[in-house]
């Protein structure tokens, strides 16, 4: 089984069909994969399609996304996110959680951000794109 924690970058490419995003879709059905995403990173991409006017609400997305889990954001990934703000200083919240769930989970973090394959970071990253 292969994990795998999504960034919003990788589930907005997969929402508005860009490239990388048919990796995504790929990996979402097949059964070979656990997939999760940070409660954050759930929340960047509800507020990127609100603020794009998009018709695709919470429940929409949970149908599009079938099987990945949004996965709380609780105080020891909180912890891990505020460090990584020490070595990652240029990385928004929302990548620190990605990164420090794909830490705690062992699993790969797929982005679209070319920026984390400069980081100091020790975890298997995935690049889109």
């Amino acid at each position: 089984m292969t994990k795998i924690v999504l960034d919003s970058s990788a589930v907005l490419a997969m929402v508005f069909c860009e490239r990388g995003g048919e990796k995504v879709h790929a990996a979402i059905l097949s059964p070979h994969n656990s997939i999760s995403i940070s409660a954050v990173n759930w929340s960047e991409v509800l507020t990127k399609l609100a603020q794009k006017s998009s018709i695709i609400t919470a429940e929409k997305l949970t149908a599009i996304l079938p099987g990945v889990e949004v996965v709380p954001f609780r105080q020891a990934e909180a912890e891990q996110t505020a460090t990584l703000a020490r070595s990652c200083a240029s990385l928004s919240l929302g990548d620190r959680a990605c990164l420090a769930l794909a830490s705690f989970l062992e699993a790969k973090a797929w982005t679209t951000d070319r920026i984390w394959m400069q980081l100091p970071v020790n975890v298997n990253l995935e690049m889109l794109r």
